[in-house]
C-alpha cells in the first residue's frame, strides 16, 4: 500500500511540474477584419530561453517580440512567468492557423499550441475609413520625419576640400540631438566606405556630449567618428555619408493650439492631433543621413625624382651599423630610420644597393608611428641583416629618400651618410663565385699517369668502413627530421585540443561575462555594462569558432557565421546586438529603458548560437 502512495505522490509531483511548464499561445481578438490589428502572446509559467517565433504568413508584424517577466511570492513560494507578445495586422481574408512557437525550459524544448484566427472582408465603410486612416497616418509620418530630421542630425566636416594625392584630410562625423527629443533607438544603417582613400581612424575614447549651437538652435553634440584620409588617386573623391536608423517617440495632441514661435514647438503642435491613435504618444522610425562631401584631389607634379615611392609629408632619414667590424660569415645589422609625419603607413622597406659580396636578407620593420589629431607621425626603422662573404673594406653608399613636401609643394630628397664596414677572414674559408685563384690550378706534364694497383690493406679497410664523423653527418638529419615530424604532430594535436577546449568553454565564459554585465546593469553603471556585454558576445564568437578576437570584425562576422551554416535571421540578430551595444555609447541616456531588453536579447542569441551551431 505504501508503494502505491509513493507512486501516486511521484505522479502528482510530475504532473505539477508539467503543468508549471505549460507553453500557451493566445490571440486577442481571434476574429478581425483585413487591416485590423491583433495581439498574439506566448506565455510559459517557468523560466525559458531560446525563444523562436513562428513565421506569421498573411499577417504583417507591426511590433514584437515584446518580452515581459512576472515573479510572484505567495506563502514563501516563488512562481515565475515569461511572455512574448506580437502586434500583427491582418492583410488577407481567410481562416488562418498561427504555427507553434518553441522555447527551451529546464533543458528541454517545448512547443506551444497553435492559434486559429478568422480574418473577414471589411465593409465598404470600413474600407473608406481604412483609406482615410492610411492617408492621415502617411501625413503624420511625413511630418514626423521632417521634425526628426530637423532635431536629430548627423553632420560630416573636413579640414580641407582640395588636396594633393597622399595629403591627409581629417573627416569628422558629429551627432546633434535636441535636448527634448526622446530617442528610443539609434543604430547604424550605412557606415562610410571611404573608397579611394587609405584611412586611419582616430581613437576618440568615451563619447562625450556637450551643448553646441547649430543654425541658431542648441543641441547636445558629440563626435562619433573621426578619421584621417589619405587619397590614393587624383580626381573628385567622395567622403561618404553616415546613416542611422532611429526610433523617436513624439507627443500627439488631442486639442488644437496656436502655433508657437519656439522652433521645437512642432513636437506639441496641432498636426499631431490624430484621432486614429488612442495614445498621446507615438513612436516613429526613420533614417537620418549626413550629407556627403566632395574632395578635389590634385595629382602630384610630374617631375618626380628617380626612386620616388609616393611618400608625401615631411621626412628625414638616418642609417647606422650595429658594429663596424665583423668576420666573414658573421651577421651585421644595418638600420635605416625614416622619421617625420605624413602617409608613413604606406612607406615600404627600401631596396639597398650593396656590393654582391654582402648577402642581404629581407628587412624587419619596427613601426613607431602614432596617430595624431590631424596626421600620422613618428618613425619607421628597417633592420637589414647583412652577412659578408669575403674579407675587405666595404663602402655602403648613402641611401637617398625622396618625398613630396606639402609646405613647399615641391619634391625633396634627403640622404644618409656613407658607412664603412671592415670584414676580416673568419674561421671558415669563404669563396666568391666570381673569383678564381690561378695558382690553385696546375697543368699535368702528361695526359695519363701510371695507375698503382697495390694500395695496401690499410687503405682498403679504411674505404670499407665509414668514419664516425661521416656516420653522424649522415644519420643526424634523418633523426632530426623524425623528431620534427613528431613535434609537428604533437603541436597539431595541442592546437586541436586547445580549439576543442575553447569551444567547450565558450558558453561558460560568456555566461560569466553576462553575469558581470548584469551586475553592472543593476548598479546602473551603463558604461561597464555595455563593455562587458560586448565582451561576452565577441568573446563567445571568438571561442566558439576558434578565431582570434582581433580578426573578428563587424564586416566579416557575417561570413564567419554563414560558413557555419547560420541562418540570415541569426546573422542579422548578432550584428544588430553588436551595433546596439556600440551605438548605445553615443546616446546612453536615450537607451536607459532598453538596457534590460538588450541584455536579454544578447543572452538569448548566445544560447541560440550554442544550440544551433554545434
Amino acid at each position: 500500500m505504501s508503494k502505491v502512495r509513493i507512486l501516486i505522490l511521484i505522479f502528482m509531483l510530475f504532473s505539477v511540474k508539467l503543468y508549471s511548464q505549460t507553453f500557451r499561445a493566445t490571440a486577442n481578438p481571434d476574429v478581425v477584419s483585413v487591416g485590423d490589428r491583433l495581439t498574439v502572446t506566448y506565455s510559459i509559467d517557468a523560466d525559458g530561453s531560446n525563444f523562436r517565433a513562428p513565421h506569421f504568413d498573411n499577417f504583417k508584424v507591426l511590433m514584437g517580440p515584446s518580452q515581459s517577466q512576472n515573479i510572484q511570492i505567495i506563502n514563501g513560494q516563488m512562481t515565475r512567468s515569461l511572455s512574448y507578445s506580437f502586434i500583427l495586422e491582418a492583410t488577407k481574408e481567410g481562416k488562418f492557423v498561427l504555427p507553434s512557437a518553441i522555447i527551451t525550459s529546464n533543458g528541454k524544448q517545448i512547443s506551444s499550441n497553435t492559434v486559429q484566427v478568422m480574418v473577414t472582408n471589411p465593409s465598404q465603410a470600413k474600407l473608406e475609413q481604412m483609406k482615410k486612416d492610411k492617408e492621415q497616418n502617411q501625413n503624420l509620418e511625413n511630418q514626423a520625419k521632417e521634425i526628426i530630421n530637423k532635431n536629430l542630425k548627423v553632420v560630416v566636416s573636413v579640414d580641407k576640400t582640395t588636396v594633393y594625392e597622399g595629403e591627409p584630410v581629417v573627416a569628422t562625423y558629429k551627432l546633434y540631438l535636441h535636448p527634448q527629443l526622446n530617442v528610443l533607438q539609434l543604430t547604424p544603417d550605412k557606415v562610410p566606405q571611404l573608397n579611394g582613400f587609405w584611412n586611419q581612424e582616430i581613437d576618440l575614447g568615451d563619447i562625450k556630449y556637450g551643448l553646441e549651437q547649430l543654425n541658431g538652435t542648441t543641441y547636445r553634440a558629440a563626435v562619433i567618428k573621426k578619421v584621417i584620409l589619405f587619397p590614393q588617386q587624383s580626381g573628385n573623391l567622395t567622403v561618404d555619408s553616415y546613416s542611422f536608423n532611429t526610433a523617436v517617440r513624439l507627443q500627439l495632441q488631442n486639442q488644437r493650439r496656436q502655433r508657437s514661435r519656439d522652433p521645437f514647438s512642432n513636437f506639441f503642435d496641432d498636426f499631431f492631433n490624430d484621432p486614429f491613435f488612442n495614445s498621446s504618444y507615438k513612436d516613429f522610425q526613420t533614417v537620418v543621413t549626413s550629407p556627403s562631401i566632395q574632395i578635389n584631389v590634385k595629382p602630384l607634379p610630374k617631375n618626380a625624382p628617380v626612386g620616388f615611392t609616393n611618400a608625401v609629408g615631411d621626412f628625414t632619414v638616418n642609417s647606422w651599423l650595429d658594429k663596424a667590424s665583423v668576420k666573414t660569415g658573421e651577421a651585421v645589422t644595418l638600420k635605416l630610420k625614416i622619421s617625420g609625419q605624413g602617409n608613413m603607413k604606406l612607406i615600404t622597406p627600401p631596396k639597398l644597393d650593396l656590393p654582391s659580396n654582402l648577402e642581404v636578407y629581407d628587412p624587419k620593420t619596427n613601426d613607431n608611428t602614432k596617430v595624431t589629431q590631424n596626421n600620422i607621425s613618428g618613425d619607421l626603422i628597417f633592420e637589414y641583416v647583412i652577412i659578408p662573404q669575403t674579407p675587405g673594406d666595404y663602402k655602403i653608399p648613402p641611401f637617398q629618400f625622396s618625398y613630396f613636401d606639402l609646405n613647399s609643394k615641391q619634391y625633396k630628397t634627403t640622404q644618409t651618410n656613407e658607412l664603412t664596414l671592415k670584414v676580416t677572414q673568419g674561421d671558415l674559408q669563404s669563396y666568391s663565385g666570381n673569383e678564381v685563384n690561378k695558382s690553385d690550378v696546375q697543368l699535368l706534364n702528361q695526359d695519363i699517369d701510371y695507375i698503382k694497383t697495390d694500395i695496401g690493406t690499410n687503405v682498403s679497410q679504411m674505404a670499407s668502413f665509414p668514419s664516425v664523423l661521416f656516420l653522424i653527418l649522415f644519420i643526424l638529419p634523418i633523426i632530426l627530421f623524425i623528431l620534427f615530424l613528431i613535434w609537428r604532430r604533437k603541436q597539431k594535436e595541442y592546437l586541436e585540443n586547445q580549439s576543442a577546449f575553447r569551444k567547450m568553454k565558450a558558453k561558460k565564459l560568456a555566461k560569466k561575462r553576462l553575469e558581470t554585465s548584469h551586475k553592472y546593469l543593476q548598479e546602473s553603471n551603463f558604461d561597464k555594462f555595455l563593455e562587458e556585454l560586448t565582451r561576452a558576445m565577441w568573446g563567445f564568437l571568438s571561442d566558439k569558432f576558434s578565431i582570434e578576437t582581433s580578426k573578428l570584425t563587424r564586416e566579416n562576422i557575417g561570413d564567419v557565421l554563414r560558413s557555419k551554416n547560420a541562418t540570415d535571421d541569426t546573422i542579422n540578430s548578432v550584428i544588430d546586438v553588436l551595433d546596439k551595444c556600440e551605438f548605445a555609447r553615443y546616446a546612453p541616456s536615450q537607451f536607459n529603458d532598453n538596457m534590460q531588453s538588450l541584455y536579454l536579447t544578447t543572452e538569448t542569441i548566445i544560447s541560440d548560437l550554442e544550440e544551433k551551431l554545434k
